[in-house]
């Protein structure tokens, strides 16, 4: 009921040359070494351990962690990649969390039906204005006698294009034309320069969500 398992090993030694440093084989010695007993498998799907009938049960299972893969553009016509989390715990049900192609974010609980992740997060304790603290830049519009501004703030503009003109709430100069990019350079000049807010239009609104609510 088993057989055994013998490994040819190879030893090979090198002679290398001191003053060119070439390397030439010296040696080779051959030899078949019994590593052990390999188990048979019988008619049944089974092997004789010891004596005793035994058969081998799957024990694998994934290690906990986070994980991050996409489905390398399979999923969609347009071969646009959706990419997808899952924790996987030391027990208990995993968790996946999915794009999909209008990036739309779900989540399913052990490979279940997908609900929007926002069902997830309230169950989780966090409200509206929680999840849109958390997962979005809030933008500080205040209102005044000239009109909208904005707080100037760098690192959410860097590497963005100028769509209009780019005004100075303060004095009204024109500090960037419309069209140009904002580079960590021209960011940090016009931060050098005492920029403290931007002028902002009715129209800078349009298409913008409320992070909390207006009261009167």
């Amino acid at each position: 009921y088993a057989a055994p398992l013998k490994v040819t090993l190879r030893l090979i030694v090198f002679d290398i040359d001191e003053d060119t440093g070439a390397k030439s084989i010296k040696d080779i010695k051959e030899q078949s070494v019994y590593m052990g007993d390999m188990p048979l498998m019988t008619n049944n799907g089974t092997f004789i351990v010891n004596g005793t009938e035994r058969v081998i049960v799957s024990q694998m299972h994934r290690s906990p962690g986070v994980f991050f893969d996409h489905d390398k553009g399979k999923s969609h016509s347009s071969g646009k990649l959706l990419f997808a989390a899952r924790v996987i715990p030391y027990r208990g049900s995993w968790l996946d969390i999915e794009f999909d192609a209008k990036d739309i974010v779900y989540a399913r609980i052990d490979r279940r039906r997908k609900i929007p992740v926002t069902s997830l997060l309230m169950a989780l304790g966090m409200d509206g204005e929680e999840i849109l603290s958390t997962f979005y830049t809030k933008s500080d519009y205040q209102r005044d006698g000239k009109g909208w501004r904005i707080p100037f703030t760098p690192e959410t503009l860097k590497g963005a294009k100028a769509i209009t003109e780019m005004v100075d709430a303060d004095t009204g100069e024109v500090v960037v034309e419309a069209g140009k990019k904002l580079t960590p350079r021209l960011l940090r000049q016009l931060a050098d320069k005492g920029l403290k807010a931007l002028k902002a239009t009715d129209e800078d609104l349009y298409g913008n969500y409320l992070a909390e609510d207006i009261v009167n």
